[in-house]
């Protein structure tokens, strides 16, 4: 092979660098101070003692990823969800979202599995969606093992997990295995960001999910080429190929403006499978943590009435 001429800086940057590229070190940094314990040192209460005492845990590995189960105590047959965390696709775990899980679990009485798909930036579209997908199938083929009805399953996830559940039931849908339902909070549905008003007013000084972290994100996991694949901004795909949906947003949330759209588009196609909610002046993630938001507690209601709603429709039929 011939030498490549630039191989000497590549040396020196790799004797001063650790990591070496600058998408390796922005992306060790973001998993460095993305979220910790948000309950030591006085953060926030701790959840309610129910959700652990009302909830059982295991670790399973499904290939190489590792995946977290909550399941109620009960050994009747449940519903399944599927849970995909947030994190720009960047940074996040199911640690992260452990609160969420045990509240669906609790909620609605039945079994969740927590994805830890993998990251970008070492792991580019369509990595994650592959491990979703992967352990989509391990819990269908796992069906009596977990005690779950493999007819019974939903998806969900927050902000790129619920871009990746988006992805994941549209995927199933043209396979003709379409789930029973996908719930979304602060859904990021579309990679061309720039397009919608509350980017433009709220990204550049949000301390959430500003906008150098979302271009930054957008950059490592998919490439420009691939925006405008459904399965990278599911707000391209056509709306009746998704199953009943209910998605949540907050009004001083830089993405609140795709899941009005989503929803928006749905209506004037007359779509009433697909429903949204926008909270006044909640910002990206305000579900997350326990008691700090009446937003928080109600959304979780609404998500209990949504299952009610699809489980009474599965029992009648």
């Amino acid at each position: 092979m011939t030498p490549n001429p630039a191989e000497p800086l590549y040396q020196v940057l790799k004797r001063i660098r650790r990591p070496l590229a600058v998408k390796d070190i922005l992306a060790s940094c973001l998993r460095h101070v993305y979220m910790g314990d948000p309950f030591k040192d006085g953060g926030i209460p701790e959840p309610p003692r129910e959700l652990f005492e009302g909830v059982l845990t295991s670790e399973v590995q499904i290939g190489d990823l590792r995946c977290v189960i909550y399941s109620p105590p009960s050994s009747e047959i449940r519903p399944l969800l599927v849970y995909m965390h947030g994190g720009a696709f960047v940074v996040g775990c199911s640690e992260d979202v452990d609160y969420i899980a045990r509240r669906l679990c609790f909620d609605n009485s039945l079994t969740v599995i927590s994805v830890n798909y993998r990251l970008a930036p070492e792991h580019m579209f369509p990595a994650a969606l592959n491990d979703c997908f992967a352990v989509y199938d391990w819990a269908c083929s796992s069906a009596a093992d977990l005690g779950i009805d493999r007819q019974r399953i939903y998806l969900a996830g927050d902000s790129a997990g619920a871009n990746l559940a988006a992805s994941l039931a549209l995927q199933l849908h043209k396979q003709a295995k379409d789930v029973q339902g996908l719930i979304m909070l602060a859904p990021w549905l579309d990679m061309y960001v720039e397009q919608y008003d509350s980017f433009t007013r709220l990204a550049y000084d949000d301390v959430v999910v500003d906008a150098p972290y979302l271009g930054f994100a957008r950059a490592c996991y998919a490439k420009f080429a691939d925006w405008a694949n459904p399965l990278v901004s599911p707000q391209m795909a056509a709306i009746e190929d998704f199953p009943p949906t209910i998605a949540f947003g907050g009004s001083q949330d830089p993405l609140v403006d795709q899941v009005s759209a989503f929803a928006a588009r749905a209506k004037d196609q007359g779509c009433k499978h697909i429903e949204a909610v926008i909270y006044q002046g909640m910002p990206h993630c305000f579900y997350s943590f326990p008691n700090l938001f009446a937003e928080e507690r109600d959304c979780f209601a609404r998500i209990s009435r949504f299952l009610e709603g699809r489980e009474s429709l599965w029992s009648s039929s």
